[in-house]
């Protein structure tokens, strides 16, 4: 079995042809700017959040799929288009949740 098999659960199935592919960087962005923070150990900057978001390795997936990868990860990645703000919420809810381990 492939790893998409793998990965979204058996066969392929085909897309509808007018589905919306859309770009899913991997592993999650989200992941990738943790770790970042976590090594600087300090907050990121803007211009590292995008050049991150810049370098990311992304696949391209129809719409249906990411949200059920998603679904399957147990939390949603941050946004493409509005990375930083999305990266500061992320950030506000990661140290609003201490006590709980983070599931990235």
């Amino acid at each position: 079995m492939s790893m998409l098999g793998k990965l979204f659960g058996g066969k392929p199935e085909k897309k509808a042809p007018d589905e919306l592919l859309v770009p899913h960087p991997i592993p999650a962005l989200v992941s990738i700017l943790y770790r970042l923070e976590q090594d600087k150990g300090a907050s990121l900057t803007e211009a590292e959040v995008v050049s991150a978001r810049d370098n990311a390795v992304c696949i391209m997936l129809p719409v249906s799929k990411a949200t059920q990868l998603a679904e399957k990860r147990g939390y949603d990645d941050v946004d493409l288009e509005d990375v930083w703000d999305s990266w500061c919420r992320y950030r506000t809810a990661i140290a609003a949740d201490q006590d709980r381990p983070l599931k990235l």
